[in-house]
């Protein structure tokens, strides 16, 4: 019997990793790229984003009874209606408009984002119940906040260095760096619980695994670039 917060946070790890020493992510630490790639981070990093509240209320659907209200309380957080009150759409808007994108890029990337989400709803699902659905986007927004909690801040820098971007303007990486350090354990501790509620088949949770981080998410997202992960 394996342990699931060990396995999980080894796949996580591998995640963080092979992002942090892929070329693209060199390239843009070190600043060795121009603005307009920084600008396609940008878009792409918005285009993600801006979709999270509605990722979240799936994810609050379908969550067991005692993860529920620590997902629940992450919506409200995003949409700015907890006790901090800080929209991470606003942010992300925020950002986008301290880059110099127009008030119609803003809003093509804001389109696309919710024609990413009617598709989703559209297509034929990937997987066959919506337990094994939830347990794939459960698994990438963990791994986001993963991530966050420990690259945002310098993804942040690297934009006020090398794209010269007010520190304010980066909120949205600041302030993930400081609230994904408590997602990121509560996001572990959902996933096992997730896993222990709906009793998943061992074989079963190794092939959803394996699917969801085939490829690197972080490259593929804020990129637009497949790696795979072999």
């Amino acid at each position: 019997m394996i342990n699931l917060h060990n396995y999980i946070e080894s796949r996580y790890t591998e995640q963080v990793k092979f992002f942090e020493n892929s070329d693209v992510f060199q390239r843009f630490d070190s600043g060795a790229a121009d603005s307009q790639f920084y600008d396609n981070f940008i878009a792409n990093l918005c285009h993600s984003h801006l979709k999270s509240p509605q990722i979240l209320a799936f994810l609050y659907a379908v969550a067991p009874p005692q993860v529920a209200a620590s997902i629940q309380h992450n919506m409200l957080e995003e949409l700015g209606l907890d006790e901090q009150g800080i929209s991470h759409s606003g942010l992300l808007h925020k950002l986008a408009k301290a880059a110099g994108f127009t008030q119609e890029m803003r809003s093509s990337i804001e389109f696309a984002a919710h024609e990413q989400l009617r598709q989703m709803c559209t297509e034929p699902l990937l997987y066959e119940t919506l337990k094994d659905l939830g347990l794939s986007v459960l698994l990438e927004v963990t791994c986001f906040e993963w991530m966050l909690s420990r690259l945002a801040g310098r993804m942040g820098q690297a934009l006020s260095q090398y794209r010269g971007l007010s520190h304010e303007s980066l909120e949205w990486f600041f302030h993930h760096s400081e609230v994904d350090i408590l997602h990121a354990e509560e996001g572990m501790d959902s996933v096992v619980k997730y896993i222990e509620y709906y009793d998943f088949d061992p074989e079963d949770l190794e092939a959803i695994i394996d699917i969801t981080f085939r490829e690197n998410i972080f490259i593929k997202r804020y990129f637009g670039a497949v790696y795979l992960i072999l």
